[in-house]
């Protein structure tokens, strides 16, 4: 699965995220849209809260346990800077994969791409 930013607050199915309206004005505080925007991995098992102030953090437990449930093998999400434009996560069920390189002409940081 391809998305912005990552996983749920609660046990999400694809069938749920397809059903989900996502014609909004602007994104939600809360719920699917936001935290498939907004929510970032974290190594640490579980979720927590988010230092965006939206969205989780989610570890490597919730990435397998959603994966397995949806019958999917990788997470590859794009929406965070990394030094070395991508990283994986503990477990490597999940991929972050930032193109942008020197990230608003300050960050220094590589781009990267993926190709399957």
């Amino acid at each position: 699965m391809v998305c912005h930013g990552g996983l749920f607050s609660e046990e999400v199915t694809l069938k749920q995220i397809k059903d989900y309206n996502r014609v909004k004005i602007e994104v939600p505080d809360k719920g699917i849209m936001c935290e498939l925007l907004w929510s970032d991995p974290g190594d640490a098992p579980g979720r927590g809260l988010s230092k965006r102030g939206c969205g989780i953090t989610y570890g490597p437990d919730v990435a397998e346990r959603f994966l397995k449930n949806n019958g999917l093998k990788l997470l590859v999400r794009a929406h965070e800077v990394k030094p070395e434009g991508f990283e994986w996560q503990k477990g490597k069920n999940v991929i972050t994969v930032f193109s942008a390189p020197n990230y608003c002409d300050q960050m220094g940081n590589k781009g990267a791409f993926a190709r399957f």
